[in-house]
């Protein structure tokens, strides 16, 4: 049967044997459901030979509509439009309503009991004969591929996609139906339709990245890394665009301390106001002194020329006298010079 449309050829034989039934058996039922009205006849076969090619004998194929009868519409509470076979389903009546409400407050039976059953294996242990039943499955639903939950609606509309978007796009022809439609499952919980599905799939083309001769071996598997790609540009750029947070403001006593150090205090006591550092003393500067110069006629001015680096020459000339320091950089020039001059060759 063609399930678009409704439509079956009457293959008598071919159905008895498909059904391993007999011809009679098939006639009686089909003699039944034409009298229930759940087929008409759209076509009316004859016993006149079509004389086909290769055949002594073809007659013509009687042609079958599946139908629901009118009854059964009226007893539902559906509205109709339309008349005949192509009569459509387009509403429902008030007593159509009341009797799905009906439908669903009675309560849903209760599921089979897990317990042992006739059909159940046994295991044969030390002479006891113990009923066994397969273990539950302990697998977790899948995922789609941006981790969201997977519905049977969700999935059937993807395949749907899948199918009228396959022949579209060529280089995703590798990949079956059911690899392209996983793939966009994500897409279709998002509400995206057929046309929005192939226009980012010419977006995300590989062809355009890494040449018109590159087609990937598993495009469901290009697919999936995209949808990657793109959560993770969104996640940043909503990372960046995500507002600061407020800075927190400071308790009472740091706001106090802040402003005692700003302005001051006039009972301070003489142990909180920093006092200025000592020099050395005549005897330290002294030994300071003796050590530079010590350092000095070893031709060591790391001392000295530390000392100007870091505190600076007028400091380090009252360390250690303007005469010592003037002669120790002296000394380092020559140093400097001597090492940097090319060497003579005779």
């Amino acid at each position: 049967m063609d399930y678009t449309r409704g439509i079956v050829v009457y293959d008598l034989q071919g159905t008895a044997r498909r059904v391993g039934v007999s011809v009679a058996t098939v006639k009686r039922h089909v003699a039944v459901l034409r009298e229930l009205g759940a087929l008409v006849w759209l076509v009316h076969g004859s016993k006149r030979n079509l004389r086909m090619p290769g055949r002594k004998y073809t007659a013509t194929a009687t042609i079958y509509g599946a139908v629901i009868p009118r009854c059964y519409d009226d007893a539902m509470g559906h509205r109709l439009t339309g008349h005949g076979y192509s009569a459509r389903v387009c509403g429902i009546t008030d007593q159509g309503r009341q009797l799905a409400v009906t439908a669903a407050k009675q309560p849903q039976p209760e599921p089979h009991s897990l317990g042992p059953s006739p059909r159940t294996p046994a295991s044969v242990e030390s002479g006891v004969v113990k009923a066994t039943r397969p273990a539950r499955s302990t697998k977790k639903p899948r995922k789609t591929i941006l981790g969201r939950s997977v519905t049977a609606a969700a999935f059937a509309a993807a395949h749907r996609i899948a199918t009228a978007v396959r022949p579209l796009v060529n280089w995703a022809q590798h990949a079956t139906h059911s690899q392209l439609a996983w793939v966009l499952i994500d897409k279709v919980l998002e509400g995206w339709d057929l046309e929005r599905v192939h226009m980012w799939l010419r977006e995300v083309n590989p062809a355009d990245r890494y040449g018109p001769r590159f087609r990937p071996e598993r495009p469901h598997a290009y697919i999936a890394a995209q949808l990657r790609l793109e959560r993770a540009l969104r996640d940043e750029e909503r990372e960046r665009c995500a507002p600061q947070p407020k800075p927190t403001t400071p308790n009472g006593a740091f706001a106090e301390a802040l402003h005692l150090m700003r302005t001051g205090s006039a009972d301070k006591s003489p142990c909180d106001v920093p006092q200025p550092c000592e020099g050395p003393s005549n005897e330290e500067l002294q030994d300071l002194r003796h050590a530079a110069a010590a350092a000095y006629l070893a031709n060591d001015t790391d001392l000295i020329t530390s000392a100007v680096r870091l505190l600076g020459k007028k400091a380090a000339e009252g360390l250690y006298g303007p005469a010592l320091v003037e002669k120790t950089m002296r000394l380092k020039t020559a140093h400097h010079e001597k090492k940097t001059s090319p060497a003579l060759t005779v």
